[in-house]
Formats: C-alpha cells, sequence, structure tokens
C-alpha cells in the first residue's frame, strides 16, 4: 500500500496550519496600526503642551509690561507729558520681546474723584485695549480714591493665537493685563498733550 499520498497531503496541511499560526502570531502590523491612530492625538497633545507653556510666559509678559508702564508713569511729579508717556509704552514693547510692537495694545488712564464720584481725568493709548478694564467698576474706583488722590490705570493686551487653533480652527484669543497705582509724588497726576 502506497502512503505516499496520505503524507504529502498532512504535509501541505501542516503548512498551512503554520502559516496561519505564524500569522496569528505576527504583531507587526498592529503597530504601524495603532502609531497611525495615535500619532494624530500626540501632535495635538504636544501642540497643546507649547501652547499651555507660551499663554502662560505671555501672561507673565504682559502683566510685567502694564506694571512697568504704570510705575514710570506714576514716578512723574504733578505733570506728565504726552511724549514721556511714549516712551513708557516703547519700555513695555522692549518687555513685550520678540512680539511685535504692532501688536501690542496699551492704554493709559486716570481717573480723580469728583466729588462724591470718579471721573476719567486723561487718557493716552497705543492701540485700544477697550479703555479700563470692567473690573475697576464705581465700587472699585470710589475706594481707590478716597483719599481724594488720583489712580493711574495701564492696560497692556495682545491677541494670542494657538498652534493648535491652526489645526481646528479656532479664533485668537486676547492675553491682557491691569495695573492700578496712586501718583507717588502727590495726590494728582496731569497730562500734558493728552
Amino acid at each position: 500500500m502506497d502512503n505516499s499520498s496520505v503524507t504529502g497531503a498532512d504535509t501541505i496541511h501542516g503548512r498551512i496550519a503554520g502559516q496561519f499560526a505564524r500569522f496569528g502570531r505576527k504583531k507587526d502590523g498592529i503597530v504601524s496600526i495603532e502609531a497611525a491612530l495615535l500619532f494624530p492625538m500626540m501632535i495635538i497633545l504636544l501642540l497643546g503642551t507649547i501652547d499651555v507653556t507660551h499663554a502662560i510666559s505671555l501672561k507673565r509678559k504682559v502683566a510685567v509690561a502694564a506694571s512697568a508702564v504704570v510705575d514710570l508713569t506714576t514716578q512723574e511729579s504733578n505733570t506728565v507729558l504726552v511724549n514721556d508717556l511714549n516712551e513708557y509704552i516703547r519700555a513695555a514693547d522692549a518687555i513685550m520681546k520678540p512680539f511685535d510692537s504692532s501688536d501690542i495694545k496699551v492704554d493709559l488712564i486716570t481717573f480723580e474723584r469728583d466729588g462724591n464720584s470718579v471721573k476719567e481725568r486723561w487718557s493716552h493709548s497705543r492701540g485700544s485695549c477697550g479703555g479700563a478694564p470692567p473690573s475697576l467698576s464705581g465700587d472699585a474706583l470710589d475706594k481707590l480714591t478716597q483719599e481724594d488722590n488720583d489712580i493711574v490705570v495701564a492696560r497692556v493686551c495682545l491677541n494670542f493665537q494657538p498652534l493648535v487653533g491652526y489645526i481646528i480652527g479656532s479664533e485668537s484669543w486676547q492675553v491682557e493685563e491691569s495695573v492700578a497705582q496712586r501718583p507717588r509724588n502727590g495726590l494728582t497726576l496731569e497730562c500734558d498733550g493728552c
């Protein structure tokens, strides 16, 4: 009896079964598929991390610039000149480097007590953040000017476009900071040319 045909069939079946077993053990393609699915999320996560770090740094720079502008302005005695205010705003530009100075907006506003109310004495701007911040309402200004002193407010703002915004199509948002101080060399501060 010739068993060669049976043995040959078993060999072919054994090879096919071995091929299927080897195919089942292979994991090469799964890594590629996982990478293809996770890569976009990892890129967005990386860009998001960069955006958060950049936004925190920008917020800090805006706060320091507003503080510097109001600090320089309040050191003046009785009257400040428009040219001096422009120089103080240029100091904010130096603090905000590497951002373009044409993108940086600065508002300087001085409020004074007028009887029982508070009104704007003078203002000077480059660009416009929109005037005094809403947090400086009548009640807040009333408390700050209780001793018949002026309050000088510097508001610095800059538009920030996150990197992730380019991918998902979001709009830029405004980073701003306001700082208020009293004049240092007297109760009031006038502006010549404002």
